[in-house]
């Protein structure tokens, strides 16, 4: 569920007046951090490799490598029955 816009604007003001009336600045550090944080890029999160596979992805796309979901449904199931059947 989205919040209705007015609740949120009235929460960061609520939050802009309380900031305003703190004197600690380990907190004030904590609240920047935490504000900061939520403001990175998830690409730098990830590691190298998932970038890397990211990226042939993208490139395989561009080359229309691409197989349809149902496809990929049907290879998926046909490998379950192949696995199932050595048992």
């Amino acid at each position: 569920m989205i919040p209705n816009i007015s609740i949120i604007e009235r929460k960061k003001i609520q939050l802009i007046t309380l900031i305003t009336q703190l004197y600690d600045l380990e907190l004030i550090e904590s609240i920047e951090n935490i504000l900061m944080d939520s403001k990175k890029d998830w690409w730098n999160l990830i590691s190298k490799d998932e970038q890397q596979a990211i990226d042939v992805g993208l490139e395989d796309v561009k080359k229309g490598n691409l197989i349809s979901h149902e496809d990929m449904l049907a290879e998926i199931n046909n490998r379950n029955k192949i696995g199932k059947s050595g048992l």
